[in-house]
């Protein structure tokens, strides 16, 4: 498969190619992590200036959820609609600060509040701690939503890669009745099956490649024996889609994820949900992240903000 990346992403590729580097998945997971986090930082915007953030605790199965709460500038009056998110990192990885640009973009750009969610991560807390976590939240933010000056009616939520699977979960768990929209950024949707971008891609070696996501997945699981079926991991094996609230999946052309995300969209459609698609050309897994070095990553964002503002106007 010949790949032809967006020219500023090539660049960035190419300035990161290092022969000498060793794995992601062959270092300390705290270096893994803390890398995660600088790269992001470092291809992110910065000084996105919002009206307010703050750090926020929310009750969770196993004690408290970290959480960060986004005022947008040029805030709406309350009550505000809100977007909860939930970071992606292979379930072992990412935090509040990895994702903290994105949030601030998506915030300002579909003038909404965000609550970011800092769920529990393997291997520490393997499946279905991160699930738990999400869902737990997800209800709480909707129960309170007065006191968080949050209109009930429209709270979206909303994530990338493992955030997106977490996003579908949620979206299936809560229904069409509590959440008003579902954003799905190149989401994780069915380990019961390999797709064709997924059996070419993580072999090609520009984006998630086989070893870090076997990596994931075995540290996600850890020891415990669950059923690739389970809507928990897979949610596309949900028999709750038809009350799913309406979605916008993404995807970037060379993601191994791409054809999963293609065919979540689908089910959901066969469904009866109102479902947007688009797959970015050129681009590939982690774009969100990029938006300060590559135009087209950042164009993205904004085009999602668009439809979240829309969606929950």
């Amino acid at each position: 498969m010949e790949i032809k990346l967006d020219p500023e992403l090539q660049a960035v590729v190419d300035a990161a190619l290092n022969p000498d580097a060793p794995h992601g998945a062959d270092i300390p997971l705290e270096m893994l992590r803390a890398g995660y986090v600088m790269l992001s930082q470092a291809q992110g915007l910065a000084d996105i200036a919002c009206t307010s953030i703050e750090d926020i605790s929310i009750p969770g199965p196993a004690g408290d959820i970290g959480a960060r709460r986004y005022i947008p500038a040029d805030a709406p009056a309350a009550p505000m609609p809100l977007l909860i998110f939930i970071h992606g990192g292979g379930f072992m990885i990412g935090d509040l600060d990895s994702h903290d640009s994105v949030c601030r973009q998506l915030a300002n750009s579909a003038g909404c509040q965000v609550i970011a969610i800092d769920y529990r991560l393997a291997p520490e807390h393997p499946f279905p701690a991160a699930a738990d976590d999400a869902i737990a939240a997800a209800r709480w933010i909707c129960d309170n939503a007065a006191s968080l000056d949050v209109d009930p009616a429209r709270i979206a939520v909303g994530g990338d890669s493992a955030g997106g699977n977490l996003s579908a979960v949620v979206s299936n768990e809560l229904g069409r009745d509590r959440l008003k929209f579902q954003l799905l950024i190149y989401p994780a949707t069915d380990r019961t099956t390999e797709t064709e971008s997924m059996s070419i891609l993580k072999k090609a070696g520009v984006t998630l490649d086989e070893k870090i996501l076997d990596y994931f997945n075995r540290n996600y699981f850890g020891d415990v024996e669950a059923d690739p079926a389970d809507p928990r991991i897979s949610p596309a094996k949900s028999d709750r889609l038809a009350s799913a609230p309406p979605a916008h999946v993404v995807t970037a052309e060379y993601d191994p994820l791409r054809d999963e995300g293609k065919a979540y969209a689908e089910l959901l459609e066969s469904a009866g949900v109102r479902v947007s698609y688009k797959c970015y050309d050129g681009l590939m897994h982690n774009f969100i992240q990029q938006t300060a070095v590559v135009k087209s990553a950042r164009q993205a964002v904004e085009d999602m903000a668009a439809m979240l503002k829309a969606a929950l106007s």
